[in-house]
């Protein structure tokens, strides 16, 4: 049989020409699959259930590590998950972030509450993530990222009480996925958001209970950036402007010190603040007396009739919870100072007297 050179395979002189076609027909199959295969992804922000399952397997694990690593204590396992710009930023505060981390995230389970793939053809680029338009606990997650490729994890360890979360913000540099900012914080509080205690807080004030709506604002504002200056609310200029509406009427109606003339020892209440009792949000009341904490049952006698006092002067304050609780100190408390004081506890269901 005779052969001829045809290119860069060689074929009998007689052979059918469908063996060509069908050559052909593999090269350019070939090589329309390497051009599919090369293309890359789109630029643009993918969420959840469209992000690449690869990309996601990967920061998963990633992840998994940095929460091993929170768990552990393990500062030194975490800096190495760093990009060189986190490490450099980095100073004696990662200590106390540590230890404050590690003693509120316990080592369960990390839930995912929501992930974003960021993809743009620039560096540098200022990323606004958009968790959703209608729902009051929707959040903007804002950051700039100094990568072409971002990713960002909002996540939440199970544990007991109060919720927190952890929020990873990953670039994609030439050796691979490093960490560029990495957050942890409240979220919750006795079961509600930040945005939940604001709703119940413009209840409150609904009923004319300023003190009631006043601590409930306080217990937002301190759970109101889970992932610090990153996060936003969307409804947190609603927020803001009825906290500061609040405060303004608040001093007006209720200032502090105040002396309790109508009774003849005279005690000065300088601060109310909420106290949490299991998913309840009570009041403190704290005051200076002139009676010495150490005799407590004058004290207690002026407690009593002080109570009373208080039940009339901030309406609301007794309503929906199971105590009042008091602090009488002998000297006006100090920031950063220890300052004795004794304590009462007042049931306002007169079955538990």
């Amino acid at each position: 049989m005779r052969y001829v050179h045809s290119g860069f395979y060689f074929r009998p002189l007689n052979a059918p020409m469908r063996m060509l076609t069908s050559t052909r027909f593999f090269f350019v199959a070939l090589i329309t699959l390497l051009m599919v295969s090369c293309k890359e992804t789109p630029s643009g922000t993918y969420r959840n259930d469209n992000i690449d399952r690869d990309v996601l397997s990967e920061i998963r694990a990633l992840d998994a590590e940095v929460h091993k690593h929170l768990s552990n204590g393990d500062a030194e396992a975490l800096k190495r998950m760093m990009s060189d710009d986190l490490k450099a930023s980095l100073d004696d505060g990662i200590e106390a972030f540590m230890e404050r981390t590690q003693r509120t995230i316990g080592d369960g389970a990390l839930v995912t509450l929501d992930q974003y793939h960021r993809i743009s053809s620039t560096q540098n680029e200022t990323v606004a993530l958009i968790s959703g338009t209608e729902k009051d606990d929707d959040y903007i997650l804002q950051y700039q990222a100094i990568n072409d490729q971002s990713f960002v994890s909002v996540l939440s360890p199970k544990r007991e009480g109060d919720a927190y979360l952890l929020t990873t913000f990953y670039g994609l540099f030439d050796e691979g996925w490093k960490l560029n900012i990495i957050q942890y914080d409240r979220y919750t509080i006795s079961g509600f958001s930040a945005v939940q205690l604001f709703r119940d807080a413009e209840e409150e004030y609904e009923h004319g209970h300023v003190v009631n709506a006043f601590n409930r604002m306080i217990l937002s504002q301190s759970c109101s950036q889970p992932a610090g200056e990153f996060w936003t609310f969307r409804i947190q200029s609603d927020m803001d402007a009825f906290n500061q509406k609040l405060m303004e009427e608040a001093k007006e109606a209720y200032p502090m010190p105040v002396a309790i003339n109508d009774l003849p020892t005279e005690p000065t209440i300088f601060q109310i603040t909420p106290q949490r009792v299991d998913d309840q949000i009570c009041a403190m009341i704290k005051y200076v007396t002139q009676i010495n904490i150490k005799d407590t049952l004058a004290l207690a006698a002026e407690n009593k009739a002080l109570h009373q006092l208080c039940l009339k002067k901030y309406p609301g304050v007794d309503e929906d919870v199971p105590f009042l609780f008091y602090r009488a100190f002998n000297e006006m408390p100090q920031q950063d100072i220890s300052t004795p004081y004794f304590g009462f506890v007042r049931p306002l269901d007169e079955r538990m007297l």
